[in-house]
């Protein structure tokens, strides 16, 4: 079945004047966020390029291993789409911005786009490879605002005052969080030119966000995109109506976007979650429901404070021993009082077995 990358082979020639933006279009500009510029964009925040100049500048070679992200060889295969495409290859990019800072326990990177019908698209990057951006997203669930968030709204406004004209957003996993929580709190005056919020398996919000003003005032322009065995979109509080997208991989792998499958210019829609990720989503609500805040917070220094030696800096070098990650977790409940502790093991045994599904699905395509 065809992704965003056959996506790319089959519609790069049809400038956006002929065809307009659409939903497929947003999970690419949220992906090419994940690329790591540093090196490109050596002139500062203000420098413009096109994604032609960008693919000439970038050299996957000299990107450090640990910013490898799982999806690192697609993303390098999406700038090369993008850039011999007619629809992005002279598309603008500017405000380039990637802040990771362990001390302060957060993860941050964006970047702008220009497409050629005149409209910004606001583009925040999900969470990367490090544990500390992994770290943050377990800190939506106990915190009124993360660091990254308070960037998020910071950067949206900065960018919105240097522009004109309507504004889309969005963003890949936590991306998609940054996204609908930078426009529901942003200048409401700049917040009026934002057309389109786009959301692809993000994490929710706490229901103290979800019931003020300012979010439910977004929420009518925010489309939300999660695959069928989605376990990252179903964190915490979302109040928006899903798009639920086929997907050719099973179990966690499905957050992936590039196992996401298209049809045309939309994605492959299904009714529903699949019972597998129903059962998770089921397992993981009443985990959160279950636990205060400080509950969740006892268990995520608990969990990450293992997770992150110094020899363990990236979740891909986690994910390499991945049963020792799970048996991590399962010592970190020991932080917990003993009536909390039965309802996170029941949760983290329905996410064991989703990994182990993903590890099947692989191996039966081998």
């Amino acid at each position: 079945m065809a992704n965003i990358l056959d996506y790319l082979i089959w519609r790069g020639d049809v400038p956006f004047s002929v065809s307009p933006f659409n939903e497929v279009d947003g999970l690419i500009l949220s992906e090419f966020s994940y690329l790591p510029m540093e090196k490109v964009f050596t002139g500062g925040y203000s420098e413009e390029l096109t994604i032609r100049e960008i693919a000439k500048r970038y050299d996957s070679s000299a990107v450090d291993e640990k910013d490898r992200i799982l999806s690192f060889e697609y993303d390098n295969r999406l700038l090369m789409l993008m850039s011999n495409s007619d629809r992005f290859g002279d598309m603008r990019v500017t405000g380039y911005v990637n802040i990771i800072s362990r001390a302060a326990e957060f993860q941050f990177s964006a970047v702008t786009c220009v497409t050629d019908d005149g409209v910004t698209f606001v583009s925040f990057r999900g969470t990367d490879g490090t544990v500390v951006g992994w770290k943050e997203d377990f800190t939506f669930s106990y915190s009124d605002q993360t660091s990254g968030q308070s960037y998020a709204m910071s950067y949206l406004n900065t960018r919105l005052a240097g522009s004109t004209g309507p504004v889309r957003v969005g963003g890949h996993s936590k991306g998609g969080n940054f996204a609908v929580y930078a426009s529901a709190f942003c200048d409401p005056m700049l917040r009026e030119r934002i057309t389109d919020i786009y959301s692809y398996d993000a994490p929710g919000f706490r229901k103290d966000i979800t019931e003020s003003a300012d979010y439910k005032r977004i929420l009518p322009l925010v489309h939300s995109y999660i695959p069928e065995s989605s376990v990252v979109g179903m964190l915490l509080e979302n109040d928006t109506e899903h798009v639920t997208v086929k997907s050719s991989v099973n179990g966690i792998l499905q957050h992936l976007a590039y196992n996401w499958e298209v049809i045309g210019k939309i994605f492959a829609r299904t009714d529903k979650l699949s019972r597998s990720g129903a059962v998770v989503n089921r397992a993981i609500s009443g985990m959160l429901e279950d636990l205060s805040d400080e509950d969740r917070k006892t268990f995520t220094e608990a969990v990450f404070g293992v997770l992150e030696a110094p020899d363990k800096m990236t979740m891909k070098e986690i994910v390499k021993g991945k049963f020792a990650a799970y048996s991590t977790m399962f010592r970190a409940l020991r932080e917990l009082p003993p009536e909390k502790q039965t309802v996170l093991k029941d949760a983290l045994k329905q996410l064991a077995k989703s990994a182990i599904r993903s590890d099947d699905k692989k191996d039966s395509a081998k």
